[in-house]
């Protein structure tokens, strides 16, 4: 299993971790589901996250959608960092402050420089609320939790 994704099921069931990115913290989600190339998420939906009609913000939506869909993809295991291409996001239900939604990140495709990747938000009753899909750059970029993860796997085979 590649070491990402390990780091990912670790995190099951508990919100972000201080390490985290602000905006990830910010968000609050709690992974409920990780296998390679497919993440389940569930975030409460507070008021600062919603518009003046009390509903779930449709920039909100999409950055739970990106957020899930970079999960997704970390899963699958690349030693570099992939960015986002393009995010499409179409808005199809609603949700109001105290609303669990939760989003589901799968792989489309997976190219050696581009993937392409979706998520579905759904309402606490299982009702569609957004559907979105990405297509994502591989970057030389090597982010911080992957180098603590490569440091961790080497220091674990010298023991």
């Amino acid at each position: 299993m590649n070491p990402v994704l390990r780091m990912l099921q670790a995190r099951i069931g508990r919100p972000p971790g201080p390490r985290a990115a602000p905006f990830t913290r910010w968000l609050q989600g709690v992974i409920r589901g990780v296998e390679e190339g497919a993440v389940s998420v569930e975030f409460l939906v507070r008021d600062d996250m919603t518009n003046p009609a009390g509903l779930l913000h449709g920039g909100v939506q999409a950055a739970m959608i990106d957020e899930v869909i970079g999960m997704t993809v970390a899963s699958l295991g690349a030693d570099t960092f992939f960015v986002s291409v393009n995010l499409a996001i179409d808005h199809l239900g609603q949700a109001r402050a105290g609303d669990t939604v939760r989003a589901a990140g799968r792989i489309h495709r997976a190219g050696r420089k581009v993937i392409n990747a979706g998520c579905d938000l759904m309402d606490p009753t299982g009702r569609l609320i957004a559907r979105g899909s990405s297509n994502l750059l591989k970057t030389t970029m090597v982010p911080d939790y992957i180098t603590r993860l490569q440091a961790r796997e080497r220091e674990a085979t010298d023991e």
